[in-house]
């Protein structure tokens, strides 16, 4: 599930692209709304490289059974990477395969190039090889091996980063998200029961936030811009970076008309973000700035926040 730090981060994005020229503020949101759907798309793509693996790995056996010469190996291959418990269960969901189904651009059976040059690494893996002598068979083990294949070989390629790139730009940005539900997917397996993929949104509750926290941070750009302006006195406000001035647009915007958002939330939150997508110096800046703004809108009696707090 995309948490609400992945969707600020998408309000963000939307934000830099509205204030870069694109003043139509309906179709920047409708783009933004496309993008968080995009994620599950890529989601559904990372998870079925490790269904292609499996192929290829397969694939690679029944050469072997039918050569004229076969050696003993290839007449008696190594089932074990095939049978692996995980692949069980991702062959078995429909939601998957009727991915593949619907997005033929995204059909790693076509793109064999990327799942047979990690299998290809694979083989020669010492972890890997430790797994195919081990006469051991255990869920846990089968799970432990997906999560090295995927962190490892899937996560780190180049090769299958620069092919989902040009798909879809927006998945440069989206990507580590993406892995990481990839590995939160395959940890959540259980050997008895349902296993289910991640929902990306818990509930429309959670894109009603993004949409909001766009649409107020541009609505009442005067008042915050000025907020930031009065409190970094020794900066010229044309000179902050442009993503840092977003960043604390937005951060102003959940202290004021947030009021279920705790304020240290807020503030952890961005400073977070400002980590991830602006300069090494943003931090510093950032935390600075939102710490004294808060401090002053709690005297003047602006801040005004419920119980509730979400995250």
């Amino acid at each position: 599930m995309l948490g609400r730090r992945q969707l600020r981060a998408k309000a963000m994005q939307a934000l830099y692209a509205y204030y870069r020229g694109n003043k139509d503020l309906l179709l920047v949101e409708k783009n933004m709304v496309r993008s968080v759907y995009e994620v599950e798309k890529l989601y559904y793509a990372l998870l079925t490289v490790l269904i292609a693996l499996k192929s290829e790995a397969e694939k690679r056996i029944e050469i072997g059974l039918q050569k004229n010469f076969p050696t003993e190996e290839e007449l008696n291959p190594n089932r074990k990477f095939v049978e692996n418990a995980i692949f069980r269960i991702l062959d078995s969901r429909s939601d998957l395969s009727d991915f593949t189904t619907r997005n033929k651009q995204l059909d790693w059976s076509v793109e064999d190039v990327y799942p047979s040059k990690i299998l290809k690494e694979l083989l020669e893996d010492k972890k890997f090889i430790k797994y195919m002598l081990s006469d051991e068979r255990s869920f846990e083990e089968d799970k432990k091996l997906m999560m090295y294949i995927f962190t490892n070989y899937v996560a780190q390629s180049e090769e299958i980063f620069n092919f989902l790139e040009q798909q879809q730009l927006s998945w440069a940005d989206d990507l580590h998200i993406a892995n990481t539900m990839v590995l939160n997917t395959i940890k959540s397996f259980q050997e008895e029961g349902a296993n289910a993929l991640f929902t990306l949104l818990l509930d429309e509750e959670h894109l009603d936030f993004t949409r909001e926290l766009l649409r107020l941070s541009v609505h009442h750009e005067k008042e915050l811009t000025e907020l930031i302006d009065e409190k970094a006195q020794n900066w010229d406000f044309e000179r902050i970076a442009l993503i840092d001035r977003i960043i604390l647009q937005m951060a102003l915007a959940e202290f004021l008309y947030f009021p279920s958002i705790p304020p240290k939330v807020t503030i952890n939150e961005y400073v977070e973000m400002s980590k991830s997508y602006s300069t090494p110096k943003s931090k510093t800046f950032v935390n600075g700035i939102l710490d004294k703004t808060l401090k002053d809108l709690k005297t003047e009696g602006k801040i005004r926040k419920s119980a509730r707090g979400l995250m």
